[in-house]
């Protein structure tokens, strides 16, 4: 369950040492002093972007700032949708998928919405009437955590992990958006079933560029796909990589 609990995403955070105490600027003036007009300066911005966006400050508003509630005032709850549903949830085997969770993922394709919960249960909901189609959870013990909608041939691709194999290895799997309005999921292949995905290793969606970035952490090798028809376009050995994008 741990493994399972694993974000896809990876976080950089760098860290820079800094001398502790007061600092001289290159003009004489003291550290605090630079931050106290750099905070000053801050502030300004987000003053200045508050009252251009949302109108704050009514008085000194000025300009299209004082236009800001009208902007806002046609702008109403259309439509609720909620992927909890007791009755539905029957065929799943893990007990923590038919509990209610929060949504961490929301994807839009076109007239359908896809909301992803915290706890790896997928369902999809038709704009067009505003229902519920399917839960894309095809499996009893499958957990989707994560989502990337392929523009290139319109298709939905859910990453996966599965009780079955201890949520140790991603399995992806795309379905065209034309076959999930029918509820035929049945339509959907998997992808990229000949490499090991199991953690470290790790799949990466590059929505501009339109490749597939895949990492097996068994085979030490980086894997580059077509974004358009998930063919191989070549492989990056990961000696002495130390950073990938």
């Amino acid at each position: 369950m741990e493994n399972h609990k694993k974000s896809l995403l990876r976080v950089r955070q760098r860290v820079t040492a800094r001398k502790r105490g007061r600092e001289l600027n290159p003009c004489g003036g003291s550290s605090s002093g630079r931050k106290r007009r750099d905070r000053d300066c801050v502030n300004n911005s987000v003053q200045k972007l508050q009252r251009r966006e949302i109108g704050g400050f009514p008085k000194m508003a000025r300009g299209t700032s004082s236009n800001a509630p009208e902007k806002f005032r046609n702008i109403q709850l259309q439509e609720e949708f909620d992927t909890y549903d007791p009755n539905a949830h029957w065929f799943l085997r893990l007990q923590f998928l038919k509990k209610r969770s929060k949504i961490i993922e929301i994807v839009s394709a076109k007239d359908v919405i896809f909301a992803l919960a915290q706890s790896g249960l997928c369902a999809a909901f038709s704009r067009t009437t505003n229902r519920r189609i399917c839960f894309l959870n095809i499996s009893s013990d499958e957990v989707i955590r994560s989502l990337f909608y392929n523009k290139n041939n319109d298709s939905l691709i859910t990453v996966s992990v599965y009780a079955s194999d201890h949520f140790s290895s991603l399995k992806c799997r795309t379905t065209p958006i034309e076959y999930i309005r029918r509820n035929q999921l049945d339509a959907g292949f998997p992808l990229f079933e000949t490499e090991s995905l199991k953690w470290p290793g790790f799949v990466e969606f590059d929505d501009v560029n339109g490749k597939v970035l895949t990492y097996s952490a068994q085979d030490g090798i980086y894997k580059v796909f077509d974004l358009k028809n998930y063919s191989f376009l070549y492989s990056i050995s990961d000696k002495n990589v130390q950073e990938i994008k």
